[in-house]
């Protein structure tokens, strides 16, 4: 029963306190903190809002600059992903259909299982169209595409 009594008389005293306009220091330290999260929060909206006001986001970045993608006519698509990596490697070879590369260390035999990486790649739509070209010599090593 005491410390419901202390309990009850602590709700009083934080009810006169507040009557009479007093407020405890750690009723201001939070109301200090949600004000400084508030205007985080604001200063990360003006941000946002700024930047979707922009035509352009990338202007100031040439390099980035949109490009005509059928216009490059490439025939495939390479990336290099570590053996030990198996997420991505699973991730490229099942959901992106990517196939281990003629030109990866572990097909053309340069170094075999010593590599750490493979090269995958898939052909595009403009390189299925050409995947009919060979070569009498074997291994192209990318001479042509």
């Amino acid at each position: 029963m005491f410390p419901i009594r202390i309990l009850i008389l602590a709700k009083e005293q934080a009810a006169r306190q507040e009557r009479l306009g007093l407020k405890s220091n750690k009723a201001k330290e939070k109301k200090a903190r949600r004000l400084e999260e508030r205007a985080a929060m604001d200063a990360i909206c003006a941000k946002v809002d700024a930047a979707n006001k922009l035509d352009d986001p990338l202007a100031a970045f040439p390099a980035f600059k949109k490009y005509d993608r059928n216009g490059t006519q490439m025939k495939k698509v390479m990336l290099t992903v570590f053996k030990h990596n198996h997420g991505a490697y699973q991730f490229f070879r099942e959901a992106l259909q990517f196939e281990i590369d003629e030109t990866s260390p572990s097909m053309s035999g340069c170094c075999g299982d010593d590599c750490s990486y493979e090269i995958l790649s898939r052909r595009t739509k403009h390189g299925e169209a050409s995947a009919g070209h060979t070569h009498g010599g074997g291994h192209c090593g990318g001479c042509c595409h």
